[in-house]
């Protein structure tokens, strides 16, 4: 594909990264938003999203305990709107 020509040229991206562990995939994250970077893909600043010990965040039914964490979880989404809507054509 010729340089500039990328399907992914302006598309918006957001990322979050989890894992069971402590760093909530925080290198992941970051690799992968140098890369979209190089794609030169508009990528939501904030908030960032790193979720750390997430099989602690479920209840026995898939449901998330914490309001505080269904809150977060609807301000980054509301973020990612707002980025692609700042993205349309």
């Amino acid at each position: 594909m010729p340089y500039g020509a990328s399907v992914w040229n302006n598309k918006p991206a957001a990322i979050i990264s989890q894992s069971p562990g402590n760093l909530s995939g925080f290198d992941a994250n970051h690799h992968l938003r140098q890369s979209l970077v190089f794609l030169n893909m508009p990528i939501l600043q904030q908030p960032e999203a790193y979720i750390g010990n997430v099989s602690a965040i479920f209840d026995e039914n898939g449901k998330i305990k914490d309001e505080g964490t269904v809150q977060f979880f609807q301000s980054f989404v509301n973020a990612f709107v707002d980025l692609i809507k700042k993205y349309q054509a």
